[in-house]
């Protein structure tokens, strides 16, 4: 469907779309059939933005509530606070999601260990409200996956891979239920590793053959608990089962090769592939995100569906949201937003400048609009680390 664009002088507080309203291919402003706030005009205005996209029309404009009296609005805060609910769940950052989806996800581990099974819809929920959250903020999302977590690296890894499955399975243009479908098979993906003996997960120096078949078994276990302890169905427990089936036939635990293997799967292994690569372990570094990214092109017609990698670049680039890159200038910046026309140029937030200081306020660089800079080669976050001294 044709996009069309709307001037945002144009736009008044409560205006209601049928389609989402956009502020750019990455960012959506506005869900479809929410008002439209005086907040969201503000901060276009702020930005700077004059248009925005959308390829739905105003189907109603809802009036402004009535004001409520100091004492009104004590009486709802307090009622709101009762019931656990209240205005920090509206504007809920990216960091404090992941904080509350590690939680929960270790939560469920600790419980499956130890087979006291776990509430489905609880997981259900909670990946439901991940989904519209990475939905709201994309770039967020994939600068707080590229982030270093404390806790399980399991468990981090189960989180960081689900909320990457939401990035491509949106853009992908899934609805609903297929996005909680795949989200909730990401979470749980590892989940068979409680069942292999933790001398091994954490070993540190490579595996022995008898080892190495032992952590291949996590897909089957993951299987079993998926559908017999949690169970959350087949489509979820397939996904857990195949996430590292090959593309080409040569992945594990039954070898299935192309269109046999659940595109849910598909989309997991490439984002399970991806953030294992970009963290670190007891048994080597963490590599570069650009390095990781050409590790995925090289196997894109081998053990990865060549149709989901071209998704999945399309939001992670050459330089992915949260990367660290020195500039043509030695400036050095954090990539806040990728560019997906001209991938070698991205949007960076710099954080240290060409004379070696470090950066206290905020500053931004599109490198799309500046000519004389370019990107001159990433950095490790241990690079990083020393250049400011920490």
């Amino acid at each position: 469907m044709a996009m069309k664009k709307l001037r945002v002088d144009e736009l008044k507080p409560g205006m209601v779309f049928d389609k989402a309203v956009y502020i750019d291919m990455n960012n959506m402003l506005c869900a479809p059939m929410v008002p439209l706030r005086e907040e969201d005009i503000q901060r276009l205005i702020k930005w700077g933005i004059e248009e925005i996209e959308t390829a739905g029309n105003v189907v109603k404009h809802v009036g402004p509530e009535k004001r409520l009296s100091i004492k009104e609005e004590v009486t709802k805060l307090t009622k709101l606070a009762e019931s656990g609910k209240g205005i920090s769940e509206e504007e809920k950052s990216i960091s404090e999601l992941f904080d509350e989806m590690l939680h929960l996800t270790g939560d469920i581990f600790d419980k499956v260990r130890n087979a006291a099974g776990y509430e489905k819809d609880k997981i259900l929920d909670a990946v439901s409200e991940m989904i519209e959250e990475v939905r709201r903020d994309k770039n967020g999302t994939l600068d707080e996956i590229m982030k270093e977590h404390e806790g399980n690296y399991l468990q981090t890894l189960g989180v960081s891979v689900a909320m990457l499955s939401a990035v491509v399975g949106i853009d992908i243009g899934y609805g609903k239920h297929r996005l909680i479908t795949l989200c909730t098979g990401a979470l749980l993906h590892d989940i068979g590793m409680v069942r292999v003996p933790t001398y091994i997960t954490e070993k540190k120096g490579r595996l022995t053959s008898d080892e190495y078949n032992r952590i291949k078994t996590h897909p089957i276990y993951g299987y079993r608990i998926v559908t017999r302890e949690l169970e959350l169905g087949e489509e979820v427990a397939a996904v857990v089962l195949q996430h590292h089936e090959a593309y080409d036939g040569s992945g594990y635990p039954r070898k299935l090769k192309g269109d046999s293997i659940s595109v849910f799967a598909k989309i997991v292994s490439i984002s399970d592939a991806f953030i294992a690569m970009t963290r670190k372990r007891s048994y080597r570094d963490e590599h570069l995100s650009y390095q990781a990214m050409k590790t995925i092109l090289s196997g894109a017609s081998r053990k990865f569906d060549p149709e989901i990698v071209k998704v999945f670049l399309s939001n992670l680039a050459i330089y992915p949201v949260g990367s660290i890159v020195q500039l043509s200038n030695n400036a050095v910046g954090r990539v806040i937003s990728a560019n997906p026309a001209l991938p070698l140029r991205p949007r960076i937030a710099i954080i240290v400048d060409e004379f070696g200081d470090k950066i206290e306020e905020k500053k931004e660089v599109d490198l799309q609009q500046t000519d004389s800079l370019y990107v001159k080669k990433p950095l490790s976050k241990f690079i990083l680390k020393q250049i400011l001294n920490e």
